[in-house]
């Protein structure tokens, strides 16, 4: 028993774009077209296109949207507890598990839990100052977030522009070693809050053609790593990431033929890869995710 997932890719010059298909709830896909892409420039003063776009480093809540949009469904206790916020000592620990908290706010804020989100902001907000991130850009978000305590969807928005005002902060600081770590952290829940909802494989299930689609996304978050690893820190989640990779590489793989279709006046190109995933990769996926999750956030 397997799945089969298209996967769409786009090269903007060496650079290798994550874009995928975006699943329904009826199964059908939308891929992004070159047209679609955005820089990280793009996005100031633009918050309300970021729950549209995909880019090399896909933020937390738009992973979490994707999988909701594959009919994933909230499951109670999975979040790691903001009470073990002050016991994370070091800065490894701190970055891993500030992502950690990224993805737990979208997961909540997806699900109308507004008013832990607006606490799981703040647990980010602290954990930023510890590793460096300036809390300035939080301040402006948090007053928003109070103010909309009501609106989930806007509380959404917000998780999304603070994971990209971190990106970018740390990024026009040089912190680029802090920034993977962050990022590992907030992919690696990201994963684990999707492979705990479900507790056996099916087929069609369409969460785990929605699985497949990480493959990029850590695929890039691991050769930027890799960059760092003069950082011990760095050199340390490079473990993790090959582990999951290593999952991923065990999907079987299918060449499918490009097909280049115009609508409304824009390109869109689909086919290239199709991966396929099946309950043994269900089964030693989420086996690997939830061993390393447990290591990162136990105190």
């Amino acid at each position: 028993m397997k799945i089969k997932l298209i996967i769409f890719a786009c090269i903007l010059g060496v650079i290798h774009v994550f874009s995928g298909c975006k699943f329904n709830k009826t199964g059908e896909d939308k891929s992004t077209s070159t047209e679609d892409i955005l820089t990280l420039d793009d996005l100031e003063g633009e918050p309300e296109i970021l729950e549209d776009i995909l880019f090399l480093f896909p933020s937390p809540g738009e992973i979490v949207e994707g999988f909701f949009n594959s009919e994933l469904e909230y499951k109670p206790g999975l979040v790691n507890s903001i009470e073990n916020l002050d016991s994370y000592l070091g800065s490894r620990s701190q970055a891993l598990n500030l992502g950690i908290y990224v993805a737990d706010l979208a997961y909540l804020a997806k699900n109308s839990l507004t008013g832990e989100s607006v606490d799981y902001l703040k647990a980010v907000q602290s954990l930023s100052a510890k590793v460096g991130v300036s809390t300035e850009i939080f301040e402006t978000l948090m007053e928003r977030a109070k103010a909309n305590i009501n609106n989930p969807d806007t509380i959404l928005v917000i998780s999304n522009e603070a994971f990209y005002k971190m990106f970018t902060f740390l990024e026009t600081s040089k912190k680029e070693n802090t920034l993977a770590i962050i990022s590992a952290g907030a992919y690696i829940e990201s994963l684990y809050l999707v492979m705990e909802s479900r507790d056996e494989y099916n087929e069609d299930d369409p969460v785990f053609a929605q699985i497949c689609e990480m493959k990029y996304p850590f695929d890039n978050l691991l050769s930027r790593a890799r960059n760092y690893t003069d950082d011990k820190n760095v050199e340390s989640i490079c473990k993790y990431l090959n582990s999951i990779n290593h999952t991923f590489d065990q999907l079987a793989v299918e060449e499918m033929e490009t097909v280049v279709t115009k609508s409304e006046g824009q390109l869109n190109i689909g086919g290239g890869v199709c991966f396929i995933f099946s309950e043994v990769n269900f089964i030693e996926m989420k086996s690997t995710i939830h061993s390393i999750r447990t290591e990162i956030t136990s105190i």
